[in-house]
C-alpha cells in the first residue's frame, strides 16, 4: 500500500445542470449512464496503489445533498475526485463548496471533458485544488502518489494543475497515450449496477463498455482536439463482457465514438463472442461509412440489436457545412445493409444548422421517415465549447462573443445555453424541434412499424414511454 489517503470518486447531485439541446421532456426521462471514465480512473488507482476507493454516483442512487453530507461524514475522505462536462460544472462547484464548508481540509480534484478544454480556468475557481486534463488514469494516480511523498514533485506530472501558496500552476499536457490493453476493467464493484438504466433499454439490465478510444473523423460540431484512435484487443473486450454477464448484465452499450472504424477488430470481437457462446444484447455507435455487409452480419450474430447513426441532415450542403464527410446516398446504403442484417437503428438528426431554412429542417424529418429508424432524435445545432463549428460561427458573426470562455472563467447559475441562429429565435427553434418530433412520431408508417415489432408488454411500455415523452415535450399534451 503506497498511500493512506482516502479517495472518494463522486458524481455530484443534479441541482443546477445546464440544459442541453435534447427535448426537455426526453431529457427528463433519459435514465442514467455509468460514469465509465471515472470508473476507469478508480480501477487504475486501486490497482497501482493497493488502496480501496469509494464511489458515490448521486443521480442514479438518488443521493441528495443532505444525504451526501452524511455519507462524507462517515467516509471522511481526504480528497474527492469528479469527472465533469460543462453541463454539470455548476453542480460540481456547488457540491465542492458545500462539502468544504463542513470539511475545510478536504481537497477537490476535477477532470473530464470540461477540464480538458479549460484547465487553467477551472483551476482558478476557488473551490478547486487540482485539475487533471487528458487521460486521467495515470495522471490522477501519480498525483496521489506524489502527495504522499514530496509535493514539490507535482511539477513533474504532465497533465496536472495544482495550487500552491495561493498560486495556480499548470503543467504541460501529457503526450504519452495509454495502452488500453494495460488498463484494468472499470471498477464496477464500487457501484450498484442495478441503478443504471436507459430510457430505451428494453427492460434489460444495462451497462456500458468501451472497446476503443478516439475518433479520426473531423465533424465540425465535435471536439477539435484530435485524439489518436486506439483499440483494445478482442480478447480483453470479450473477457470484460463475460465478467459483466456474470454479474447480471444482459444489455450493453459500446460508448465508443465509432467502434466500426477498425473493421478487422470489431469482426474479431463479434466472432469471439459467438465462439465463447456468450449470450448478450448490445448497441453500438457507428458512422455510415464504416460498415459493410460483413460487419453488420457479424454484429447481428454476436447480439447487436441497434446501431446509433449520426445522420444529422438530408441536405448535402449542410452536411458539408458540418464537415460530416457523408452524403444522403451513403446514409441510405448503410441503412439498407443494417436493415437487411436484421439490426435496428437510432437516427441522430440536427436542425437549426446555420443558414438552414424551416423547409430544409422539415425535409430532414421527411428523410428520417423514409429511413424508418426505431427512434429519431432531432437536436438543435448548438455550438459547444472549442469545437470548430463554434469558432466558425464566431468568425461569421453568428455567435457575437466567446460566451463559453466567459462561462468557464465565471460560471454562474444565471448562464443559459444559447441557440445561435440569425434567422430564428430560440423559441422558434424549440417550436420547430417539437414539430419535427411530432411529424416523425405521429407518422402512420412509424406507428404501424412499432406495433408490428412489439415483442412483449415490457417492450410496448418502453416504446410508449419514449414516444410519449417526445410528443409531449412543450406541447402541453
Amino acid at each position: 500500500m503506497i498511500n493512506p489517503m482516502k479517495i472518494l470518486f463522486l458524481v455530484p447531485p443534479e441541482t443546477i445542470s445546464l440544459e442541453s439541446s435534447v427535448p426537455r421532456a426526453l431529457e427528463g426521462g433519459k435514465g442514467y449512464y455509468p460514469k465509465l471514465g471515472l470508473l476507469y480512473v478508480a480501477a487504475y488507482y486501486e490497482r497501482e496503489t493497493g488502496n480501496t476507493a469509494t464511489f458515490i454516483d448521486c443521480p442514479p442512487e438518488n443521493v441528495s445533498e443532505e444525504a451526501l453530507l452524511a455519507r462524507v461524514r462517515e467516509i471522511e475522505p481526504d480528497m474527492i475526485a469528479m469527472s465533469i462536462m460543462t453541463f454539470n460544472l455548476l453542480d460540481a462547484l456547488r457540491t465542492a463548496k458545500v462539502l468544504k464548508q463542513e470539511h475545510p481540509n478536504l481537497k477537490v480534484c476535477l477532470g473530464g471533458p470540461h477540464v480538458n478544454l479549460y484547465p487553467k480556468e477551472t483551476l482558478n475557481l476557488p473551490e478547486i485544488d487540482y485539475v487533471v486534463f487528458g487521460e486521467g488514469e495515470k495522471i490522477f494516480t501519480r498525483l496521489i502518489q506524489a502527495l504522499g511523498d514530496d509535493e514539490q514533485s507535482l511539477s513533474s506530472i504532465n497533465g496536472l494543475g495544482w495550487k500552491q501558496n495561493g498560486n495556480s500552476h499548470i503543467n504541460p499536457a501529457e503526450t504519452e497515450l495509454l495502452d488500453l490493453n494495460e488498463l484494468p476493467f472499470p471498477a464496477r464493484h464500487l457501484v450498484d449496477i442495478s441503478s443504471y438504466q436507459h430510457i430505451i433499454g428494453e427492460g434489460r439490465q444495462f451497462f456500458t463498455i468501451q472497446a476503443t478510444r478516439g475518433c479520426p473523423a473531423a465533424c465540425s460540431f465535435r471536439d477539435i482536439r484530435k485524439t489518436k484512435f486506439r483499440i483494445r484487443s478482442p480478447e480483453s473486450v470479450v473477457s470484460e463482457i463475460e465478467e459483466l454477464v456474470k454479474i447480471g448484465v444482459d444489455d450493453l452499450f459500446f460508448v465508443d465514438d465509432t467502434i466500426t472504424i477498425d473493421k478487422k477488430n470489431v469482426l474479431a470481437i463479434c466472432n469471439l463472442i459467438v465462439e465463447r457462446g456468450i449470450k448478450i444484447s448490445f448497441k453500438i455507435s457507428a458512422r455510415v461509412d464504416t460498415i459493410n455487409k460483413e460487419v453488420v452480419t457479424a454484429l447481428k450474430k454476436a447480439g447487436c440489436y441497434r446501431i446509433h447513426f449520426g445522420i444529422e441532415s438530408a441536405s448535402p450542403k449542410h452536411l458539408k457545412y458540418l464537415q460530416k464527410g457523408q452524403t444522403p446516398e451513403k446514409v441510405e446504403r448503410a441503412i439498407e445493409m443494417t436493415r437487411e442484417a436484421g439490426i435496428g437503428f437510432f437516427a441522430y438528426m440536427m436542425i437549426g444548422i446555420p443558414h438552414e431554412t424551416k423547409e430544409e429542417m422539415f425535409a430532414t424529418v421527411d428523410f428520417a421517415k423514409k429511413l424508418r429508424p426505431d427512434y429519431a432524435q432531432f437536436s438543435i445545432c448548438t455550438p459547444y465549447p472549442k469545437v470548430e463549428l463554434y469558432y466558425q460561427m464566431l468568425e461569421e458573426g453568428i455567435v457575437p462573443e466567446d460566451y463559453w470562455q466567459e462561462f468557464a472563467e465565471n460560471p454562474t447559475a444565471e448562464f443559459k445555453i444559447k441557440f445561435w441562429n440569425k434567422d430564428f429565435t430560440e423559441e422558434e427553434l424549440r417550436q420547430i424541434q417539437d414539430e419535427c418530433h411530432a411529424r416523425f412520431y405521429r407518422s402512420p408508417t412509424y406507428i404501424m412499424k412499432q406495433i408490428t415489432q412489439l415483442r412483449s408488454w415490457a417492450d410496448f411500455t418502453a416504446k410508449a414511454r419514449m414516444g410519449t415523452k417526445i410528443l409531449t415535450s412543450r406541447l402541453g399534451i
